[in-house]
């Protein structure tokens, strides 16, 4: 068994669990489960990666994770600390993604998919923050920010696999729309119309958003050594 096996099939019995206890099961059941979600995909990162990870990365998990216990703490104040939380991985899966976006090179029907990705984004946006959330406490301003940074995540990962579509850059744009729908389902369950499908598309596309974001890192720290090497 290679060293790297044992946290991966933790980690995938931790998201069926967490996915079971999320829609029937005591909530105490729940916070064991999610709180081994993130913890067990970041040591399959680590030790797939031979125990390397720079600052980037190491927040990425780390704020993920604070945004995790947030969502399973569940408090007055809880969810000005999800959004902050996961504000910060978004920017910071940015600010990785940067330094390859001036490789990019993007052909006339490229540049038609790309805005034809932003329009429908802005349109998604614009209808979802228009819905009447009367629970929600967290500040407007804050939500507008957390959207156009959430949507330009989205686009940098459109772009990218549609201008090399690879298994490095298709991971990158799996994790990113789970990232959106798990964003979408959170605000429609807990401030609009809770419903358990909704909980159930919350909770799956958040703890597989996980898997696709490690299988990313992973891809795309075997492709840049193979760049170094030549």
């Amino acid at each position: 068994m290679k060293a790297n096996t044992p946290s991966l099939i933790l980690y995938f019995i931790a998201s069926i669990l967490s996915i079971v206890f999320t829609l029937a099961g005591p909530d105490s059941y729940l916070i064991y489960a999610k709180s081994l979600v993130v913890s067990s995909i970041f040591i399959y990162y680590l030790t797939t990666n031979n125990y390397k990870i720079d600052l980037i990365k190491g927040g990425i998990f780390l704020f993920s994770f604070i945004g995790d216990v947030f969502i399973l703490m569940d408090y007055e104040d809880s969810e000005i600390g999800v959004v902050l939380s996961f504000l910060i991985v978004y920017l910071l899966l940015i600010i990785h993604l940067i330094p390859s976006i001036k490789k990019i090179k993007l052909g006339t029907l490229d540049l038609i998919s790309m805005i034809s990705i932003i329009i429908v984004m802005v349109v998604l946006s614009i209808t979802i923050l228009s819905l009447p959330f009367e629970k929600m406490k967290t500040d407007f301003s804050l939500i507008i920010v957390y959207s156009i940074v959430l949507s330009i995540m989205i686009c940098i990962s459109v772009v990218k696999y549609i201008s090399k579509s690879n298994f490095v850059f298709l991971n990158l744009l799996l994790m990113s729309l789970c990232f959106l729908l798990s964003d979408i389902f959170y605000v429609l369950n807990g401030f609009y119309l809770p419903l358990s499908a909704f909980s159930l598309i919350e909770i799956s596309t958040q703890v597989f958003s996980y898997f696709f974001m490690v299988n990313y890192f992973i891809a795309n720290d075997r492709s840049l050594r193979k760049l170094n090497d030549n």
